[in-house]
This record gives structure tokens, sequence and C-alpha cells, in this order.
């Protein structure tokens, strides 16, 4: 439809206004990506001789386009206040980053996350994604969509909620700051313990059968690269991210999702991955909005009740099992409305359009003001990651999601690296890629944030993906 090229002209705009000064893995301009998969998705499933299903794609477009606008003009409006440098991306790249040691109390966190999970995963009784593979290479397919709602809705309640928030989000990313630590040291065991640890990540992020939240941690994992290597681009922002497809295509092998799993593996788990980000919440969006653009609007108390989801005992809002059913003819699924469509059931169409403006000013703050100090550690970038991951990819549902995706998590660890900087805890400092080149040895020592004494170091060889340590100053 012609009317998806406007949002599409008016994201150029955008890009040139905005994005290239800061980039796209920043919760702005992944959010802008996002949404432009949404309205491009969501064009191509409506049908357009249905009134319902045409107004819904408008108001998806019209809330992406003001958004934009609003993003824009408050990008504007902060640079062009007195104080603000010339240069801006000299500026974001001008930052320190130290790598935090693995000492007791990281240890203690990543030990007491991988308890959780492994509790969680024995009070269930099985892994999904594991028995799924089996059931594939022996040739008998598990019903894993069975497996995998027993897991979150059985009789046994299990607090799957919390047990997420260990296993998606705090576990991997704690993982994520020893490994950049790990690369800092010229011993191999320290690697080789760095990665039993991402083993056991990747099982608690596909070991439910689950691919979304490995999917947001691969994001997070992206945003993490870059930042760690002070907003400059290199391979590794690509390649460690893209060491994960394979196991996002094996997730998908295992689940059986697709026809044709046994005559082409490959071309199937490609044709799920398509369905993934251009037709599953575009399609559950459109069923959503045509439930309830009947209903009476709700003033927010269906993000109410959604919130208080979160608390033991409490079922929540039923919003999703009930689109689910008008789709599947059962209540034991999920089919949630898109972010814009959660907004138009619960404040309308004025709301929509006042939301979109309000969070396009909102992202781009976070997007303009954060890192602007001049030392930054590995907890904090981790968290700042995390975050703008979980925000920038915020397409369904209300503010819900992203409690569930774990954002209270990540600004708990940002808000941890911070502490860590204040308390003058030992860290090692990093040196981006361009520096190590210039000068390949680079002396290792620990030292508190701050002004340091020039010690001497032992040399060490280059070779780390997310920088080398540097000596005193």
């Amino acid at each position: 439809m012609w009317i998806v090229l406007l949002p599409l002209l008016l994201a150029v705009v955008h890009y040139l206004l905005a994005v290239r000064h800061y980039g796209l893995l920043t919760p702005d301009g992944l959010f802008v990506c996002t949404q432009l998969l949404m309205v491009i998705g969501t064009a191509q499933l409506v049908e357009p001789n249905s009134p319902v299903d045409v107004t819904y794609l408008r108001i998806v477009v019209a809330a992406t386009m003001i958004y934009m606008v609003a993003s824009c003009v408050t990008y504007l409006s902060l640079r062009a206040r007195p104080d603000e440098p010339s240069s801006d991306r000299a500026r974001r790249r001008s930052y320190q980053v130290r790598a935090v040691p693995p000492n007791r109390r990281v240890l203690l966190a990543t030990g007491l996350s991988l308890a959780a999970i492994l509790v969680y995963f024995s009070a269930v009784g099985y892994s999904a994604f594991i028995e799924g593979l089996r059931g594939q290479l022996s040739g008998n397919p598990a019903d894993v969509a069975t497996l995998r709602l027993d897991s979150y809705a059985g009789d046994t309640y299990l607090f799957p909620g919390y047990a997420n928030q260990f296993k998606n989000v705090i576990y991997p990313a704690l993982v994520a700051v020893i490994l950049t630590w790990a690369f800092t040291r010229p011993g191999f065991l320290a690697r080789v313990g760095g990665g039993v640890l991402a083993a056991f990540a990747v099982f608690g992020l596909l070991g439910n059968g689950q691919r979304g939240a490995f999917f947001l941690f691969l994001v997070t994992l992206a945003v993490y690269v870059l930042l760690v290597n002070r907003r400059r681009m290199s391979r590794w922002a690509v390649l460690l991210p893209a060491m994960g497809v394979p196991f996002a295509l094996l997730a998908t092998y295992a689940l059986g999702r697709s026809s044709g799993l046994g005559e082409s593996p490959v071309k199937a788990t490609s044709e799920e991955l398509y369905k993934r980000f251009l037709n599953d919440n575009q399609l559950s969006g459109i069923a959503a909005y045509r439930y309830t653009e009947s209903l009476p609007v709700q003033y927010g108390a269906e993000w109410m009740h959604a919130l208080l989801g979160i608390l033991p005992g409490d079922r929540g809002s039923t919003l999703a099992n009930e689109v689910f059913a008008t789709m599947y003819g059962s209540m034991l699924g999920t089919a949630p409305p898109s972010l814009w469509g959660s907004v138009h059931y619960n404040f309308g169409t004025v709301g929509v359009l006042f939301f979109a403006a309000a969070l396009g000013a909102g992202l781009q703050l976070l997007t303009f003001q954060t890192l602007r100090r001049p030392v930054y550690n590995t907890l904090e970038l981790i968290g700042y990651a995390g975050v703008t991951a979980t925000l920038g990819t915020w397409a369904v549902a209300g503010p819900d999601a992203l409690l569930n995706l774990g954002i209270v998590a990540y600004l708990a660890i940002w808000w941890w690296g911070a502490r860590w900087n204040r308390s003058r805890q030992p860290v090692v400092e990093l040196r981006p890629a361009p520096a190590r080149r210039r000068d390949p040895s680079a002396p290792v020592d620990l030292w508190p944030p701050g002004p340091r004494p020039a010690v001497p170091g032992p040399s060490r060889r280059p070779g780390s993906p997310l920088g080398a340590p540097v000596g005193g100053t």
C-alpha cells in the first residue's frame, strides 16, 4: 500500500537529521527500525476491503510518523542549546571503558542466578528445547508447544516470570561482563571458564522453547560490544551477535514450528525467522485490534491489570488469551496487541497521538543525554545496552511487556555499575581497537577509578575482541 511510503520517507529524514549522529543501536534508532518492521508487516496482512483493518493500519502509520517527528524536534532542540558541543559524534566517543573483574560480589550474583536457573528447570522436570531437539533428531517430534505451556501455566506454579529475570537477563548480562574481563587476561584458563558460563547462558535463554528472549539478548550484546568499543563499529560488534544465529536456527529447528523441516531444515527455519519479524506480531496486532475496536476505551484499566499480573497469584490481564481464542479457538496461548493497538484500547485514538509524541521525546532524551561522563565500566554498559534493546524493540503490549522482558533488572545492573564507580572498586581499563593497533603492547594493572600512578606492567599480545587493558596513566 502507498501509505507505507510515508513513514519510510520520514524515516530517511529522521536518519539524516538525528540517527546518523548517534547510530541505529540506540533506544531511538532501534525503536524506529522496530516500528518500520511492524508497519511493513501489517500492510502486507491487512484486508484492503476491511474498514477496521485499514483504520488500524492508519493508526500504526500515524503513530510511527508522530514518534519520528517528536524525536527529530527533541533532538534539534537539544542540539541547539548553547552549552552543547558542536562535535556530537566526537563527544560520544570520548569516554573511557573499564572492565569489572569477577570479584566476590560479581561471582556471588552470577552463582545465585545460575542456581535459580538450575532449580527452575529441575522443578519443571525438562527443557522444552532439549526435548524438541531430541524429538527432531529421533524422527518423533515432541509436542513442544504443550511442554512450553506447561512450564509456564501448568498445574504447579513455578514463578516463571521471576525465573525469566535470572535466566534471560541477570545471568547472561553478568556472563558478558565476565567474558569482557576474561579477554583482557593473557592466560587461556579464564577464557575457557567464561566459555563454560556462556554455554549455561545459552541453555537458559533457549531452554524453555522461547526464542524471543534469545533474540533480545543478541540485540543487547550487539549494543554492548559497540559501547565497549566506544561507539566505534568493529567486526566484533557484528561477529559476536552473529555467533548466536546458528543457535537461533537450531532452536527453530528443535521447536519444529515449520512444515517441511524434514525436507529442507534450513529453508524451513529461514521462513520461520521471516515470520518472526514480519508476520507473527503483526498478525497478532491485527487480530487484537479487530477484537478491541468495538469495546469501550479502558482508560488505563487494562494496563493496570496487566501490571498487577507481575504479582504472585494475580493472573493479570487476559486480553492476549482472549485474542488468541478468537484466532485458534483456545485460551491456552497468547496473541498480544501491538504497542499502538494496546495504547488505542486503553486511551483511544487521541491517546495514541499523545503517547507517540511523548515516547518520541522520551527515547530521544534517553539517547541524547546518556553516556556523557568520561568513564564507564562494563556493568553500566551492559545495563544500558539491555535498557536500549528492551525499549528499542518494544513492539507489542503495554508497559507490562517491558517488565517481563527485564527492564527493571537491566536498570538495577546499570545502577550497580554506577555505584561500583563511586565506591572506587578495582577495574581494568580497556583500549579501543584503533589505539590498540597503534600500540600493540599494553600493561595490565588493576586500580580503582580516578587518578592512578604510572606503574610498569607486563606486555601482552593484542587480540581481544572487546579491547585490550591499558596501564596506569
